[in-house]
């Protein structure tokens, strides 16, 4: 019961999911191969609409015809659109499983109908691979009881099948539930243990890793051209701070700040630390807020209270985006946010230093008008 109990409550980001599967290229294919699916359905309705006692009666006709209707442009729209965000990926998930189980259960011939219950199955693949276990949970138990109804009425009105019903009821079984839940609960553990591989031990932050993962959420957040803005922290003379408190202070001074920058900062903001003292964000937001931000960081970091007050270089650097492909003008922002930091660190640190587009220098905030 523990197992089933931490199974159930195993968190889910399906942004999270999206976002890694870009990052390996295997997001545009499995669109692609999605799209293809949908045809697939739509070629089956058809093909059955044409086999004689199958969509004979009015409501089959109607089940079929509306699958056929619809999925023909659903699989266009996967083809060509955008990654669906998570209400309408469960929406999807919904759709399919209640047009194919209309589809079966209007028919008239429920014991030659049970074997295609295992249709179930490749919407269930889905579910397995971008949610999580209650929905999971809630698309088995639809397609249990539509097999279960299936399974009755081959029972009571083809007697005579009984034998072969069963034996469909037991592949339908292994197929439908067995397989996919056995897949599921380990891919959910492995997740669950990969995550780990995406964030910084000392901070809790992102690392590089999970950082271009992360960067896809970003595209799910947004709607049209968007303003995407980088900033680039590097805490001056951390060195001292380790050669005169040790490293154990360094690491604690390394925690602070990554707090600190998480506070002013929060998600859908992405945040990692880079390597060292030296920290990067990427947020779709107005640039005179991320500069105000970025200017209430620099002061938060060098309080006087903390027992090695710090002092930082910031550089801020910002574009307006296509938000469909955010991730590819990220690094540009990054490099440009990092090259105004390492202006400001070279004019004295302890200041916020932006990178203007439009020309070949960057400029400290401070000196603006």
């Amino acid at each position: 019961m523990n197992s089933l109990r931490q199974w159930w409550s195993l968190p889910v980001d399906y942004g999270w999911n999206v976002a890694y599967a870009r990052s390996q290229q295997a997001l545009h294919v499995t669109r692609i191969l999605i799209g293809i699916f949908c045809w697939f359905y739509a070629a089956a309705a058809a093909i059955a609409l044409t086999i004689p006692g199958l969509g004979d009666s009015g409501s089959a006709r109607w089940a079929l015809w509306f699958t056929v209707a619809t999925t023909l442009p659903l699989g266009l729209a996967w083809l060509i659109g955008g990654w669906p965000s998570w209400p309408m990926s469960v929406a999807f998930v919904l759709y399919a499983d209640i047009v194919l189980a209309a589809v079966l259960l209007t028919v008239d011939k429920p014991s030659e109908m049970l074997p295609m219950a295992a249709l179930f199955t490749v919407m269930g693949s889905y579910v397995v691979g971008f949610h999580g276990p209650k929905l999971f949970t809630a698309h088995h138990l639809f397609a249990f009881v539509t097999v279960a109804a299936l399974y009755t009425s081959a029972m009571v009105n083809d007697p005579e099948r009984r034998l072969q019903t069963n034996l469909y009821l037991v592949m339908l079984i292994l197929v439908m539930f067995s397989a996919p839940l056995i897949c599921h609960s380990f891919l959910m553990l492995l997740r669950r243990d990969a995550t780990g591989a995406f964030y910084d031990p000392l901070t809790g932050m992102q690392n590089r890793r999970g950082f271009d993962a992360a960067i896809g959420n970003l595209d799910l957040r947004s709607g049209a051209d968007a303003e995407l803005a980088a900033v680039v922290i590097d805490i001056d003379n951390f060195k001292a701070v380790n050669d005169r408190f040790g490293h154990e202070h360094g690491d604690t001074v390394i925690r602070l700040a990554a707090s600190r920058i998480l506070e002013l900062f929060p998600t859908p903001a992405v945040t990692v630390r880079l390597g060292g003292e030296e920290f990067a964000i990427v947020c779709l937001a107005e640039v005179d807020t991320v500069i105000d931000r970025s200017e209430e960081l620099r002061s938060r970091l060098s309080e006087s209270t903390d027992r090695s007050p710090l002092t930082a270089s910031i550089g801020v650097a910002h574009a307006i985006v296509d938000a469909r492909g955010v991730a590819e003008d990220v690094d540009v922002l990054i490099s440009r946010a990092d090259r105004a930091m390492y202006r400001a660190k070279r004019i004295g640190g302890n200041r916020v230093a932006v990178y203007d587009d439009g020309e070949p220098s960057v400029h400290p905030v401070d000196e603006r008008h």
